[in-house]
C-alpha cells in the first residue's frame, strides 16, 4: 500500500492533534501520514508537531501543501477554511475540510463548485456522523417507520457545534428543510428546522452542559436513540475521528465522497438560517439562503 502524505492546515483546534495522532500512529491502519503542518501560532504548531510526530512545520499555507498527496483543513473556525481549501483545490489536492465547512453559504457553494470543476475530491462535515452510536441509530431507522422528529441535545456554541445536530437531521430526513426558527440567549440555542410533510428537527444546545451529545429520533411506529460520548476512544483518540479518517482514505482510494456537494451546502445553509433567525427574532424561510444550483 502506497503511503499517502497529508498536509494539515490549522493548529488552533484539538482536532489537529487527534487526526495527526491517528495518521502518525497508524491507528486507522490505512497507510497515511501527516508530514507537514501550518498554523497561525508557530509555537503551538511546533508543540503539536512534536507531540504527534509531524516532521515539518511550515511558515506558510502554500508550503504545507508541497510534497503531499492530500490536505486536511482543520482550523477551528469556519471562516478560516475558505482560503486554504481553495488553494488545495487549485493545486489539485484531494481534501477534507473540518466542520463547519464555512460560516457563509456562498463560500461553501464556491468551494464545492471549484472542486467539481477541477475534479478534486472534497469531503467535509461533522465527525459525529461516524460515531458508532449514530451509525447504529441510522441502521435502526427502518424499524421505527418514517422518521417524524429528530431531537439533538448538545453543548458548546452554535457557531462551533451547531453543525453536528444539523448534519444528523439531514442524514435522517435528507435535504429539503423549508424554514428555520431559532431562539438564543447567553446559555442556550433552541433551533427548530422544518421539513415538508411534518418532519421536524430540534437542536437543544446548552452551552455549559455535559460535553456528550444525545439524539432521539421518533418515527411513525417507534423510536430510537444514540448517546455520543467523547470517552468512546480507540488507542486514546475518539472513535468517531478514527472512523472519519478511514472514510477519508476510502475517498482517496477512489470512492465517491460520503456526501454530495448539495448535501454539504445544505447543512451550512440551515446553520446560517438559524443565525439569521436568532439575530432577527423571526422564522427564516430557506428560500432566503443562497442555494447550490445544479453542477
Amino acid at each position: 500500500m502506497t503511503m499517502i502524505r497529508v498536509g494539515i492546515i490549522g493548529c488552533d483546534s484539538t482536532h489537529t492533534e487527534n487526526y495527526a495522532a491517528i495518521l502518525n500512529r497508524d491507528i486507522a491502519g490505512n497507510g497515511m501520514r501527516a508530514t507537514r503542518l501550518w498554523g497561525v501560532d508557530v509555537k503551538q504548531a511546533r508543540a503539536k508537531a512534536t507531540e504527534t510526530g509531524i516532521e515539518i512545520v511550515t511558515d506558510s499555507v502554500e508550503a504545507a501543501m508541497e510534497d503531499v498527496d492530500a490536505v486536511m483543513v482543520l482550523n477551528r473556525w469556519g471562516n478560516d477554511h475558505f482560503a486554504p481549501a481553495m488553494r488545495a483545490i487549485k493545486k489539485g489536492l484531494p481534501l477534507f475540510v473540518d466542520k463547519p465547512m464555512c460560516d457563509d453559504p456562498t463560500e461553501a457553494i464556491t468551494l464545492v463548485k471549484a472542486a467539481h470543476a477541477a475534479q478534486v475530491p472534497i469531503m467535509s462535515g461533522s465527525a459525529v456522523r461516524y460515531d458508532p452510536s449514530i451509525m447504529t441509530l441510522l441502521t435502526d431507522l427502518p424499524r421505527i417507520g418514517r422518521p417524524r422528529s429528530v431531537v439533538f441535545t448538545l453543548p458548546q456554541t452554535w457557531r462551533l457545534y451547531g453543525v453536528h445536530a444539523i448534519e444528523i437531521m439531514h442524514m435522517v430526513f435528507g435535504s429539503g428543510a423549508i424554514n428555520v426558527t431559532a431562539i438564543r440567549d447567553p446559555q442556550t440555542d433552541i433551533v427548530t428546522a422544518r421539513w415538508p410533510n411534518g418532519q421536524i428537527g430540534i437542536a437543544n444546545q446548552i452551552r455549559d452542559a455535559w460535553t456528550g451529545m444525545l439524539c432521539v429520533v421518533v418515527g411513525e411506529s417507534g423510536w430510537t436513540n444514540a448517546e455520543i460520548r467523547i470517552s468512546d476512544t480507540v488507542n486514546g483518540v475518539p472513535h468517531m475521528y478514527v472512523n472519519l479518517i478511514k472514510r477519508f482514505r476510502r475517498m482517496l482510494n477512489g470512492e465517491p465522497p460520503p456526501t454530495t456537494p448539495s448535501e454539504i451546502v445544505d447543512v451550512i445553509r440551515v446553520s446560517a438560517a438559524a443565525n439569521r433567525s436568532a439575530a432577527e427574532s423571526r422564522q427564516v424561510p430557506m428560500s432566503e439562503i443562497p442555494l447550490l444550483q445544479e453542477l
